[in-house]
């Protein structure tokens, strides 16, 4: 890697944009540590195994985008659509009455990551300069 383009990882605001990609990463990581030591869904362990797998393939996702936000951008779409599937399904649960408050609190944390991950997609696409 060149000395200009670490400068530019170097950037403050690519620091933000690093640190926000690893939080996620490693509270990814975290949800699925307690969903497997917890089993919130009773008897349905198969189920809980998947969520577990998805929750940790999308915490490597996060991070790799936290190792390099420039050279990994075309991968933050795939984290939107993955927190907008939860926000998505947690909100019509929540709507229906049938969300346990378990699932409740990832889906609002979802939901600001969400946001957030979309103000910088949309920064690293069309105001290149501006992160």
């Amino acid at each position: 890697m060149d000395a200009d383009y670490q400068d530019l990882l170097a950037k403050p605001k690519f620091c933000k944009t690093r640190m926000l990609f690893l939080v996620a990463g490693l509270y990814n990581f975290g949800i699925a540590g307690f969903f497997l030591m917890t089993n919130p869904l009773g008897d349905a362990f198969s189920l809980v195994h998947l969520a577990v797998a998805l929750l940790f393939v999308f915490g490597v996702l996060f991070c790799n985008i936290a190792a390099n936000p420039v050279r990994y951008k075309k991968l933050i779409p795939y984290a939107i659509l993955r927190n907008l599937a939860y926000c998505g399904l947690a909100g019509w649960y929540c709507h229906k009455g049938q969300l346990p408050i378990q699932w409740l609190v990832p889906g609002i944390v979802d939901l600001v990551l969400l946001v957030l991950f979309l103000i910088i997609w949309v920064r690293l696409f069309w105001e290149e300069d501006d992160i």
